[in-house]
């Protein structure tokens, strides 16, 4: 039978004359009978730089504390850490989940001292050993557990849930001090694919009040149905997360999830929102989390347009919206306009259907200059409309370009030729 990559790869590694193991998320997925296509391999001590030398390739990666090499062999990417501890045991009990707990040899058996597998085919997640400990010495594991049973649809076994419910009562300052940008890699790894699910479990467990005190302010404002706000955020929470999984990751589904996170952030109640406020609200909290600037600007983005999307767009203010903030944006923040509106309300589902067929009207002809012209949405290009009109580089060829993408979106251009005499009639009109 012929061996499996996977293990290919560990005696490669091991050629080198170090011990291998696979751990981490590719050791569960093996325990669940799914081939691995990354890996994540701990070895016994080396020196890591030796070690791509003698490998032939790699790069090492994240300092003299927590390095790794990075390597790609035989078409499978490897990250490589050396063992913490003695033996593998050691470094297992290290680890704070049972499902993350166990390695498999380059024989393919595995090491398994707290029944891993056992737990990761029930979808259980387990503190390893059931040592509190483990968790007090990191309080981040917390949040880190529901994001587990989250994202990969587990219960939380029953003793941990205790243990874990009695350290928050009594910790408060453990959890409270540690970094926000910590919490925030667990909050946006939860928040990706199933953000529902994610802060049912933080507001389950009591967490809201540590690192989102805002959303927890909510309980306590009662909207039209009797709700209150954090009900409707939740509501919408899981609109959006049966949205998500309905379709392919698309880059920017993390905005998705935090827009609609934090889209009452600083409501009061029997007041108007205070846009200014929940702006800044929102990046605070997107900069304390270290969310990239990309994905806080996109958050930006879909809060402030949503609500022009419940009156109907010409494909000319689309296609403007499109040029500025790129067509991914303005469909999402269309889509982020829809699950915040009841089903039953026609009427904005009726003028959010329309400027949905608008929109994509518009793409289908950006797409087609895209084809015609090497993928120039504009068919010219700004060297070619400055030669055009004989202009030099400023603010004119921005105008310029942006007015001839509109005449593209709503279908007025349809050919470089077209283009290029559109340039040219807007070029002596403006210098009439």
């Amino acid at each position: 039978m012929k061996t499996k990559t996977y293990l290919r790869v560990l005696d490669a590694i091991e050629s080198s004359g170090v011990k291998a193991w696979i751990v981490g998320n590719a050791a569960r997925d093996v325990a669940r009978d799914i081939h691995p296509f990354s890996l994540s391999v701990v070895v016994s001590s080396c020196d890591l730089k030796a070690l791509a030398v003698s490998l032939g390739q790699g790069t090492v990666i994240g300092g003299e504390a927590f390095p790794s090499l990075h390597i790609s062999i035989l078409d499978t990417k490897v990250e490589i850490s050396c063992m913490r501890g003695n033996s593998i045991e050691e470094e297992l009990a290290k680890r704070d989940f049972t499902m993350n707990a166990m390695a498999i040899r380059s024989d393919g058996t595995f090491v398994d001292p707290y029944n891993g597998r056992h737990d990761v085919r029930n979808g259980l997640v387990r503190i390893t050993g059931d040592n509190i400990d483990l968790v007090k010495d990191d309080p981040i594991r917390v949040v880190r557990m529901l994001r587990f049973a989250a994202e990969q649809n587990m219960s939380i076994f029953w003793k941990s849930e205790t243990d874990v419910r009695v350290f928050i009562t009594h910790n408060p300052d453990n959890i409270k001090n540690a970094p926000a940008e910590r919490w925030g890699r667990e909050i946006l790894k939860g928040m990706r694919r199933c953000p529902y699910h994610f802060i049912y479990l933080c507001d389950h467990y009591r967490l809201l009040p540590f690192f989102l005190n805002e959303l927890e302010r909510l309980k306590e404002i009662e909207i039209e149905t009797g709700d209150t706000l954090f009900d409707h955020i939740m509501d919408t929470l899981r609109i959006v997360q049966d949205f998500l999984s309905s379709r392919k990751p698309r880059e920017n589904d993390m905005a998705f999830s935090l827009a609609m996170l934090f889209h009452h952030a600083g409501a009061v109640s029997n007041q108007p929102l205070d846009e200014t406020k929940a702006a800044e609200i929102v990046v605070s909290h997107l900069k304390s989390w270290n969310v990239t600037s990309d994905t806080a600007e996109t958050v930006s983005i879909i809060l402030k347009k949503y609500r022009s999307f419940y009156t109907l767009q010409t494909e000319e203010q689309l296609a403007a919206e499109v040029l500025k903030h790129s067509l991914e944006v303005v469909d999402m923040t269309i889509d982020f306009a829809r699950c915040n509106t009841r089903p039953d309300d026609l009427k904005k589902m009726e003028l959010l259907a329309a400027n949905k067929w608008n929109l994509s009207e518009v793409a289908r002809r950006f797409d087609e200059a895209r084809r015609k012209a090497d993928g120039n949405m504009r068919y010219v290009t700004g060297d070619e409309v400055m030669k055009i009109l004989n202009i030099k580089p400023g603010k004119a060829v921005g105008e310029i370009l942006n007015q001839l993408g509109i005449a593209v979106g709503i279908g007025t251009i349809s050919s470089k030729k077209e283009a290029k005499e559109w340039v040219v009639k807007y070029g002596a009109k403006k210098s009439a």
